[in-house]
């Protein structure tokens, strides 16, 4: 096994007991008059402190997991409302890195034996992050661990003058089985009418397009309606622009779109999602959207009241609970 190296390596665990505070609850008038057996719930809190307390009901037990964390930009990210959060570091890559490994570490104890964990970086640790994850997922084990690095593409920002402009940012793709949740035929793009590789076109009489090819010694036929399963590289969901409705003034918002992707190809409804940076709360809204039930937490507060905020504005949004982390005395 390979295993990446830094300074003061260790594994840790919370040095003290947390527990979860209730301090609001929502419930709309039409759940009112029947009972409520699930709760979703956005927690404010340390990433480790709510993880290592979740992990009381819900040990292997999530679902699908996203995380878009911090990417050690050595940025402060603001909005209108203040600041969204610190992603400085002291310029100190090993203190990054522990606390990727610890997030992991968390996470995979959290992750349901056949479950998925979508990891959102970019260049600047995405190479770090991916022998870690080798490490804790066993990845050479029956075809467990890593399964996908997916780039997506987008047209937003600059031209640099010294490089390559960087245009995309790197998902991982983790499972800690070999036989994981996986639906290609919910996201598919149409095969459509033009050209792929090289597939001879065929036009019936009424004016339908099938596509034919040969392999092996046999010949396939897809018509212009079958669905193709989106490869490794997302180049069709766009980066959010400064104007964009979908906008809910937090930095570093993802698009819904993203979301939907994931959400559909790695879960079913009922499933329970897990993201612990949920910062603008775009997991929670399309897991909420699309029928899944979820847990979503942040240190900042900021993101706390986003996330808050953009699920009431849907009068149909299931009961969920406001929580924050507190130290057991």
């Amino acid at each position: 096994m390979v295993e990446l190296i830094w300074s003061n390596k260790h594994h840790t665990e919370p040095s003290q007991p947390y527990s979860c505070i209730t301090t609001e609850e929502y419930i709309s008038t039409s759940q009112k008059s029947t009972p409520i057996p699930w709760h979703n719930r956005l927690i404010w809190g340390e990433k480790n402190a709510v993880l290592s307390t979740l992990l009381t009901d819900f040990a292997e037990s999530i679902h699908l997991i996203y995380i878009d964390p911090p990417f050690m930009t050595g940025r402060t990210f603001t909005c209108d409302s203040g600041i969204a959060y610190h992603d400085t570091w002291h310029n100190d890559l090993n203190c990054y890195i522990q606390w990727l490994y610890e997030t992991f570490s968390l996470l995979y104890r959290l992750l349901h034996p056949n479950g998925c964990l979508y990891v959102h970086l970019d260049w600047r640790t995405t190479h770090y992050a991916r022998v870690i994850l080798d490490e804790i997922f066993c990845t050479h084990q029956h075809g467990a661990g890593f399964q996908n690095e997916i780039i997506w593409h987008y047209q937003s920002g600059g031209r640099a003058k010294h490089h390559f402009a960087r245009k995309h940012d790197t998902i991982l793709l983790y499972s800690k089985a070999s036989h994981f949740c996986f639906h290609p035929e919910r996201i598919g793009e149409r095969r459509g009418n033009h050209r792929r590789n090289h597939m001879r076109k065929e036009v019936t009489s009424d004016g339908r397009i099938s596509w034919t090819i040969r392999s092996a010694g046999r010949t396939y036929t897809y018509g212009e309606d079958t669905l193709l399963t989106p490869s490794d590289v997302w180049h069709d969901i766009n980066h959010l622009h400064q104007r964009d409705p979908e906008r809910a003034g937090y930095a570093t918002q993802k698009p819904q779109a993203l979301l939907e992707r994931i959400i559909l190809a790695s879960s079913e409804v009922h499933d329970i999602v897990l993201d612990c940076f949920c910062g603008s709360g775009v997991t929670a809204v399309v897991a909420e959207q699309l029928g899944r039930r979820w847990l979503a937490s942040d240190q900042s507060e900021l993101a706390i009241m986003t996330t808050r905020s953009r699920l009431l504005a849907n009068e149909h949004t299931h009961p969920f609970r406001i929580q924050k982390i507190l130290p057991v005395r």
